[in-house]
């Protein structure tokens, strides 16, 4: 059994680096950190959004159309051949979030996620990962 896994791990993390690097199917890599409470005020002009949000940068930001958006992320575990320290270890598990927030510090970042929906990707000493998403239409 061992020696199946291993099999189907390694085509796997090959079909999930070349994820990393492209945009198939409307999954689009980027790069995400986190930011903590407090979470409002925002630059959506929302109060309580809950912990399922997101600060987004300006390749999301559209001029501020972007609030409201929901996005599903998911953490990739191998970017660029490198291993990635995901809590689930794949990308099956994926997080619905809501656009609340304007990062306009961001530079190299897509998006900056709730502290909460981060630590459930990985472990936030990593300070930064690479990400899949989607925009999704609710």
């Amino acid at each position: 059994m061992k020696e199946e896994t291993i099999i189907f791990a390694v085509p796997m993390l090959l079909f999930l680096a070349s994820l990393a690097s492209t945009s198939i199917g409307g999954y689009i890599p980027g790069k995400a950190s986190f930011y903590a409470e407090p979470y409002h005020p925002s630059a959506c002009n929302w109060n309580d959004n809950g912990t399922f949000i997101i600060s987004v940068s300006d390749a999301l930001w559209d001029n501020g159309n972007a609030c409201g958006r929901k996005y599903v992320v998911w953490c990739t575990p191998v970017s660029e051949g490198i291993f990635q320290n995901c809590t689930d270890g794949d990308i099956t598990v994926g997080y619905l979030v809501t656009v609340v927030d304007y990062c306009g510090h961001c530079n190299d970042l897509t998006m900056l996620l709730s502290q909460e929906i981060f630590s459930a990707m990985t472990n936030t000493e990593n300070g930064s990962i690479q990400i899949l998403y989607e925009e999704i239409f609710i």
